[in-house]
């Protein structure tokens, strides 16, 4: 869930139950089968199923004599196993994985780089970490695993400051490019848009959220296509193209909750909350403060529905605040 808003195993006695020492039997997985099964959950944020696929992956390469794959297994097993917190577990994988790997086994290299600098980031040696992943990055491409070098320049983001975070944030919208995944790359152009504003660059903020809608449109995915029409539309308000943010907030908002009176999920409430948010910003910004009052006081409602209370509370902080500043307003009008 994203209220405004835009990872790590012992092998010894592992016995998968899907895979047979005694060769491919019918509807069985091989270990690149398992491997991109694997990949497939990890790239969902699926972890404990990527955790489960991975160690079945490197038991078949195992059992099978695949060293390649082995190493990829393990390496990606030991870079879950410090998302979920268990970063000790995971360096006996990632000693392993070093163990087996092999020159010129570009796609293993790139994984245990990858894994490396997760844990340097976690040691708090960034500087380093930033090394690894320049390595990573430099290796991935090379192997043609855009995806994988989108993950990279993604982490090194994370870990950058100032241009640096820029920079690699528009790198992995390249590898995205090349990967030709439209929600991925309507993820990365969001993300770079988010990074723009938090900075004050808001034209290219709206023109990052304009991106994003163009390549989500061909997606498909209504859903994304809302979000993206939704970050258009805070894009114009902070620009000062009012009237137009203003129609698209208004046509979301209609949107939105005539699905959350058929559906009242999170999700319908979690963005009813957002389009009413923000026009209750643009009622104060053309001074209709008691209106801006009723549309944030609706929004927080739907945003508490939508669990913002646990999940985002810094984001109902700040509707508070709002809050506060429209009744203060209010007050000194009268």
């Amino acid at each position: 869930m994203r209220l405004h808003l835009l990872a790590v195993f012992l092998l010894l006695g592992f016995s998968p139950a899907c895979v047979s020492s005694e060769g491919q039997s019918p509807g069985r997985l091989t270990p690149d089968e398992l491997l991109r099964r694997a990949d497939a959950a990890f790239d969902s944020r699926r972890y404990v199923q990527a955790l489960e696929s991975y160690r079945l992956a490197a038991a078949a390469a195992q059992a099978e004599d695949v060293p390649e794959i082995f190493v990829e297994g393990a390496a990606q097993a030991a870079h879950v196993y410090l998302l979920k917190g268990q970063p000790e577990e995971g360096k006996v994988w990632l000693e392993n994985a070093v163990a087996q790997s092999q020159d010129g086994e570009v796609r293993g290299q790139a994984r245990i780089l990858l894994a490396q600098a997760a844990y340097q980031h976690h040691a708090g040696d960034t500087s380093q970490a930033l090394e690894t992943c320049t390595r990573a990055h430099a290796l991935s491409r090379a192997s043609g695993q855009h995806v994988r070098a989108v993950q990279v320049a993604h982490m090194a983001a994370v870990m950058s400051r100032g241009e640096d975070q820029l920079r690699w944030c528009r790198r992995a919208i390249d590898d995205a490019t090349r990967a030709d995944d439209a929600l991925l790359l309507g993820a990365l152009w969001r993300q770079l848009g988010w990074l723009l504003e938090e900075r004050g660059h808001h034209d290219q903020a709206l023109e990052s959220f304009i991106r994003c809608r163009e390549v989500v449109s061909e997606s498909g995915n209504a859903h994304e296509q809302m979000v993206a029409d939704w970050q258009v539309g805070h894009g114009l308000r902070l620009v000062g193209r009012i009237t137009e943010a203003r129609t698209m907030m208004e046509e979301i908002a209609r949107r939105t909750r005539a699905r959350y009176r058929t559906q009242r999920g999170a999700n319908q409430a979690e963005w009813l909350g957002q389009a009413l948010r923000e026009l209750g910003e643009l009622d104060l910004t053309q001074g209709k403060t008691a209106r801006g009052i009723k549309n944030l006081r609706d929004a927080r409602e739907y945003l508490v529905l939508a669990g913002a209370a646990e999940l985002a509370p810094e984001l109902l902080a700040q509707v508070d605040r709002r809050l506060a500043q429209a009744h203060a307003l209010q007050g000194a009008a009268r």
